[in-house]
């Protein structure tokens, strides 16, 4: 076996009220997106800017707490910008096709 140095161990700790927290934090935020639409009460151009933000919002809360990237690991970075970039390479692809 090997002995680790603690001392260098400096993340923070991952507890099941630290999960069952962002999860409340996202049924929130996912509850506010339909509220918004299921009210009619803003106009379509609000209703959507208020959407974009919390999908932005809970794509950080799921990032960090389910897939563990607040610990600085760089591959899965890596391979989550490349997914990105080749999205966005096949959309707009896409959208000049049809133009």
């Amino acid at each position: 076996m090997t002995q680790t140095d603690h001392k260098n161990n400096t993340r923070r700790r991952e507890t099941p009220s630290g999960h069952l927290r962002s999860f409340g934090w996202m049924l929130l935020v996912t509850a506010i997106a339909f509220a918004s639409v299921g009210s009619r009460y803003f106009p379509t151009s609000i209703t959507l800017t208020v959407i974009l933000v919390m999908a932005g919002i809970q794509l950080i809360l799921q990032l960090t707490s389910f897939m563990h990237l607040d610990r600085r690991s760089q591959i899965p970075i890596l391979f989550m910008t490349a997914g990105l970039g080749f999205s966005a390479i096949i959309v707009v692809g896409i959208y000049f096709m049809r133009g």
